[in-house]
């Protein structure tokens, strides 16, 4: 249990939840440990694969697929390969001005308390529009769910998309492409398990939006889309004392979950530049890919077309 012991107040959880998280898997930690030394094995027979996780980090992949050995691999190993095929999304360490610019006009963090259903919250809400870099917002995404593997428990994600200000101007600036590539890390490298999508004050230019999202997720995820038209109904869902007070919540305010993100990121800088500046050694794969069921596409990693 130690080895999964929270690291930072910015994402809390506690041993009793970790016990009922593995519980609702019908696992043991001794069990999960057993299946780490499985992967950590099978890691030393993959030589292409540029970098060791830790034995915390397997564990969270582990978790995220449902405790298969079999598909934690397949993640581990894809979560190697995507840095070198959506380079976009990993060329920035978390020091460089484009990353802290883009924290200027967007908040975005994560609640420091799981919620009832075990599950981590993250919150976002646009600033600046006239600023707005799409691809920079998914690059901060990426940091995030990578700090996840090292700091987090959770069962799975509920966002919350405060959408009050997001004029017209900013709707553009999503691509099928762009969102395209976004959810293929999402879904198929990182193994983010979404269990909700709530959207507040959604204004009716951005339903186009909301209809380019619905392009990538699967049915059932199109029915976890919730829409509020305030923030009263969020109460439904969550404590008064986990949800910012912009949302009429007794938690921090959106500027202190945006000074806790910094933090968060700054403080893990060196993890975050190893991790993103790993490609693997295509040479050195014992089993030349030629039909990646895993993304989804047809043919070599290397012939990767997203358009």
């Amino acid at each position: 249990m130690d080895k999964l012991v929270y690291k930072s107040h910015l994402i809390f959880y506690t041993e009793d939840e970790i016990q009922r998280i593995l519980n609702g898997h019908g696992m043991k930690v001794d069990q999960l440990f057993d299946y780490v030394k499985i992967i950590k094995d099978w890691l030393k027979t993959q030589p292409h694969i540029p970098l060791e996780p830790s034995d915390r980090q397997i564990a969270y992949f582990l978790l995220m697929n449902k405790f298969s050995i079999e598909n934690t691999k397949v993640k581990l190993d894809a979560n190697y390969t995507i840095k070198g095929l959506i380079p976009d999304f990993f060329n920035k360490p978390a020091s460089h001005p484009d990353i802290q610019r883009a924290l200027k006009f967007v908040n975005i963090g994560f609640l420091p308390k799981l919620s009832k259903n075990l599950n981590r919250i993250i919150i976002w809400r646009l600033k600046d529009a006239e600023d707005l870099d799409v691809p920079l917002i998914f690059t901060i995404y990426c940091i995030l769910y990578e700090l996840k593997t090292i700091l987090d428990f959770s069962n799975a994600e509920e966002y919350i998309f405060d959408m009050s200000y997001f004029p017209l101007s900013a709707v553009g600036k999503y691509t099928p492409t762009i969102v395209k590539r976004f959810f293929t890390v999402l879904e198929k490298v990182y193994s983010n398990r979404i269990a909700t999508l709530h959207f507040v004050n959604l204004p009716s230019h951005a339903l186009s939006l909301i209809n380019l999202i619905k392009m990538f997720l699967k049915p059932k995820l199109r029915e976890r889309m919730i829409f509020h038209d305030n923030f009263d109904s969020l109460h439904e869902y969550y404590d008064v004392d986990q949800l910012p007070k912009e949302f009429n919540g007794n938690g921090q305010s959106f500027a202190e979950i945006n000074e806790g993100t910094k933090k968060l990121i700054m403080d893990h800088e060196d993890h975050l530049t190893k991790a993103f500046s790993a490609r693997v050694n295509e040479d050195l794969r014992s089993t030349k890919l030629t039909n990646d069921d895993l993304l989804g596409f047809h043919g070599n990693f290397k012939q990767l077309d997203f358009d």
